[in-house]
């Protein structure tokens, strides 16, 4: 995905440069925090690992209740570990008024279970 054109043009208007498709297929850099985690230890929303490929990997626990986007038998199941999304997904994310969650559902960008929000972007 890339930027849309009326996204490109509010980046030309606030003076920001789009990622060339090359940057824009990199991972975003998250920063590994569960690398060395305490035996036992359970991960968080947001824990970051770096698995043996390389890859970027982030935990996630989507909210439920109440408040939350899912039921409680389906945060049980969509709990989990999830490929850190590429920087062309989060600047188009950035410039848009809806963001995925891992699941792939779509909610506002500073919603707790958004991408956006579980990578402390937003």
């Amino acid at each position: 995905m890339a930027l849309q054109p009326v996204q490109h043009e509010i980046a030309k208007v606030i003076g920001y440069e789009p990622l060339t498709e090359d940057e824009g297929s990199e991972q975003y850099p998250a920063d590994v925090d569960y690398q060395d985690a305490p035996k036992g230890a359970m991960p968080c929303t947001g824990n970051v690992y770096k698995n043996k490929k390389g890859i970027l990997r982030c935990y996630w626990i989507p909210t439920s209740g109440r408040n939350g986007q899912y039921t409680t038998e389906e945060s049980e199941e969509l709990t989990g570990w999830y490929d850190v999304p590429d920087l062309e997904d989060i600047e188009e994310w950035t410039f848009d008024s809806v963001c995925p969650t891992p699941a792939g559902d779509e909610v506002e960008p500073d919603a707790p279970d958004s991408w956006l929000s579980i990578l402390g972007i937003i």
